[in-house]
């Protein structure tokens, strides 16, 4: 190994390789250096001494530099200091006892990490760091100044869910983070804002606090809900709206005729692909595909790691497989022997008598329920029979997330019939859909309200009494591209380094984690 190569500026008077670490011997190869005080270069040389720097590890091997290092005379006679000790900027700084390309590595590393986390790492490259080394280096960085921000998003934090919150700030045009504050509170917000005079718009959720916090602070401000938010306390209406309506999960009665062949017809196109056949429908149709596509059989068997015979078999399919399992029972032999003889009201026990004969070999109670359950199918033509669906199944076709099948189409339509207000709070859905996306104006917005002030649902007239308390802010929404998504997915990266650190760091330590930007 030319360990040369690795430190060209110096000369490398002679080394030592162990099992466990790396000594080098060094020397600067510059005759001169510069006074820190007056900046006067000078060669004349008054001392020498070895000082020990620590460097990035080699091969999992902590390297150790003792650097041959000197003193010289200052020439400048104005100057107050006479004797100065040569710097070396560029690899380390002053007093310092590693490397600046080490502690460079060791503050990402703290920064990433928790400390306890960190000082395992440290141990496995070489360069065992105590972790409140570790906290030192972070509390130490100095972060940079955050400038003038002109377009911000504001939202809140938990310190302690339920308990205690704090607010994060990001600048939304360099989409990073600039500001931790300790609280949600309208002093606090409003407090940071007034020392940021050049704040322009600033972005937040529903919150009240915010809003009188970001009127207090900065009044000139241009003040944007989120659409997300909009969204979102508008869904916790439809659900509260369908829990009123079906506390439980929502039943429907349905009347269908029992005839043998009708149920058998009814049973076979009522149920719908389950989520493993709908999986196994998109691989084959995937197979199918790329066969069409020219690739060869081989190529599709490795691709998909399939059996020969299952490719052969998946190219001849031209509609989804169906499993279907016909349940079986002992007595179904002598089924049309027990029918005839029920007709002829014959008791059980001669029934099973002369079903013995014939060769039958079970008990017989298990012939009694047998023709128990024959009884109760034939003895009404018509019968009663409840369908369910989830509760969020019908939240889902009203946001129009869902597609439904043939048998759930036929349950909403009967719920649509049953309760008249489904197809208006649809019809309202949509529309505030369509308002967000697409029409975006103060005039369709008012409409809107207008038509849900007029609904006979009372989650909907709160809804739209809520957006009605801060108007300004949703017309903003409309007419701006900012929102808050930025500042969300911020508050995610919070707490994953919250919880790195087991949810112990205090606010200073937090804040260095949070608003150090890695370059």
């Amino acid at each position: 190994m030319n360990l040369q190569s690795l430190y060209k500026d110096w000369i490398l008077l002679f080394s030592k390789i162990n099992d466990s670490d790396i000594q080098l011997y060094l020397q600067a190869n510059q005759s001169s250096n510069h006074c820190p005080s007056c900046q006067t270069i000078s060669s004349r040389i008054h001392s020498r001494y070895w000082r020990t720097v620590k460097d990035l590890s080699i091969l999992s091997l902590s390297v150790h530099l003792h650097v041959r290092s000197r003193k010289f005379f200052c020439d400048n006679t104005s100057c107050d200091q006479r004797i100065f000790t040569e710097r070396q900027e560029k690899w380390w700084l002053p007093y310092a006892r590693r490397t600046n390309r080490l502690s460079s590595f060791l503050k990402q590393l703290g920064f990433t990490l928790s400390a306890e986390a960190t000082h395992k790492v440290s141990v496995a490259y070489g360069t065992s760091i105590s972790p409140d080394s570790f906290l030192y280096l972070i509390r130490k960085e100095e972060l940079p100044s955050i400038g003038s921000p002109k377009i911000v998003g504001i939202d809140d934090w938990a310190f302690r869910k339920r308990h205690r919150y704090g607010s994060v700030i990001c600048n939304l045009q360099t989409r990073k983070p600039i500001a931790l504050l300790p609280s949600r509170t309208v002093e606090e917000v409003s407090k940071w804002l007034k020392a940021h005079p050049s704040i322009e718009i600033v972005t937040r959720d529903g919150s009240i606090e915010f809003a009188k916090g970001i009127k207090d602070g900065c009044p000139g401000a241009i003040q944007i809900t989120d659409r997300w938010h909009l969204f979102h306390n508008l869904s916790q209406k439809v659900e509260q709206y369908v829990k009123r309506i079906f506390p439980h999960r929502i039943s429907l009665s349905c009347r269908v005729k029992r005839r043998e062949e009708k149920v058998n017809s009814l049973l076979s196109s009522l149920p719908s692909l389950t989520e493993g056949e709908k999986r196994k429908w998109a691989l084959i149709q995937r197979v199918q595909e790329r066969y069409k596509e020219g690739c060869k059989k081989a190529d599709v068997i490795r691709e998909f790691s399939i059996d020969r015979k299952t490719l052969n078999k998946y190219l001849q399919l031209t509609c989804p497989p169906k499993v279907t399992r016909e349940s079986f029972h002992s007595a179904d032999p002598y089924r049309s022997t027990i029918v005839s003889l029920l007709q002829k009201r014959a008791t059980i026990p001669y029934i099973f008598s002369v079903i013995k004969q014939q060769g039958y070999d079970r008990s017989f109670s298990t012939l009694s329920d047998y023709i128990t359950k024959l009884k109760r199918r034939r003895k009404q033509n018509v019968s009663v029979t409840k369908v369910f669906v989830s509760r969020l199944k019908l939240q889902a076709y009203l946001w129009s997330r869902l597609t439904p099948t043939k048998k759930d189409q036929f349950i909403f339509n009967r719920l649509f019939k049953l309760h008249k207000s489904f197809h208006q709070l649809k019809c309202i859905i949509q529309g505030f859909q369509h308002l967000i996306y697409h029409q975006k104006n103060e005039q369709s917005l008012m409409n809107w309200l207008s038509n849900a002030q007029k609904s006979n649902i009372n989650e909907i007239k709160q809804f739209a009494a809520y957006i009605q308390t801060d108007i300004e802010a949703v017309k903003h929404a409309l007419s701006y591209s900012w929102s808050n998504g930025i500042v969300e997915g911020n508050v995610n990266r919070l707490k994953v380094i919250k919880r790195q650190m087991y949810g112990r760091a205090k606010l200073d330590l937090l804040s260095k984690k949070v608003l150090y930007q890695f370059q």
